[in-house]
């Protein structure tokens, strides 16, 4: 079912999604796919002819599954900033998946495919698609029945989790719980990698292999896109949230704003400062 008030999946930055005409809810995940899947994720857009929305995204370490009226397919992660653009008339139905789920669906190393987007999926998924679509095509669009078959498809593909996708799951949800506050880029969460490692009581080898195999992106970016996700929900937050931004380097771990200001701009493509004004400009619209 959809959350009373769902927010916008964490990553998505907001100046790229408080857009009128953009609509996105969120459906926890059902009971029996919690280990593979995070959420369900339901956008819909109906923009002016010739508008167009770029969605920016500061991905969770797992990849998506999506339907679309056009398209269906994995999207990888991308290690720097995800972007998409919508036009005209549509939605998505898709699965925010957890670390152990890629491997187990995709059969391959995570590292191997880094942000690829890969059509050839296992199991029944043409009629999976074709369920799905059949579900949102109708003039109330059955969004809990799409996502409900979305999950049972994920579910059939991936299995029972294995322990090396259990460990994975559990070295994300010690940088980025699932429920509760954040606490990957926090002072009183995991900084380094080492902590990281200690967290979860395995060696830093060991944890080097789990996320390059598992997860396909190394621990360093774990810990760095926690802070940065947590950077763009407290820049986000309205004048309540108006935080000092070498406050909020300090906050998150870093050891001066410099290396703050740094970190965001290279991958968000824009200083702390000048996002936090795009976000309150997009506000006024």
């Amino acid at each position: 079912m959809a959350d009373p008030s769902p927010p916008l999946t964490r990553g998505v930055l907001p100046d790229s999604a408080r857009r009128p005409g953009v609509h996105v809810t969120r459906h926890t995940a059902a009971d029996d796919v919690t280990d593979l899947v995070r959420h369900v994720w339901v956008p819909r857009w109906a923009l002016p002819p010739g508008e167009r929305v770029r969605q920016e995204i500061l991905q969770y370490p797992g990849g998506n599954v999506a339907v679309l009226a056009d398209e269906a397919a994995f999207y990888g992660v991308d290690a720097g900033l995800g972007t998409r653009e919508l036009t005209g008339t549509g939605w998505a139905v898709g699965v925010l998946l957890r670390p152990a789920a890629a491997f187990l669906m995709l059969r391959r190393p995570l590292n191997e495919i880094a942000d690829a987007t890969i059509t050839d999926l296992p199991g029944e998924f043409t009629t999976l698609c074709a369920r799905v679509r059949a579900h949102m095509s109708r003039p109330t669009p059955e969004e809990t029945s799409a996502a409900r078959h979305l999950q049972a498809w994920v579910r059939q593909v991936c299995g029972p989790v294995d322990d090396d996708g259990i460990l994975a799951n559990a070295i994300v949800d010690t940088v980025d719980p699932p429920h509760g506050p954040a606490s990957g880029g926090r002072r009183d969460g995991v900084q380094t990698v080492r902590e990281l490692a200690d967290a979860v009581g395995i060696s830093e080898r060991h944890l080097q292999r789990i996320c390059r195999t598992r997860i396909g992106l190394s621990p360093k970016w774990l810990l760095q896109r926690r802070r940065l996700q947590e950077a763009a929900d407290r820049l986000s937050g309205g004048p309540a949230e108006h935080i000092e931004l070498a406050a909020l380097a300090v906050e998150l771990g870093y050891g001066d704003q410099a290396h703050f200001t740094r970190d965001f701009t290279r991958v968000v493509g824009r200083p702390p400062g000048r996002f936090r004004a795009d976000v309150a400009d997009s506000d006024k619209t």
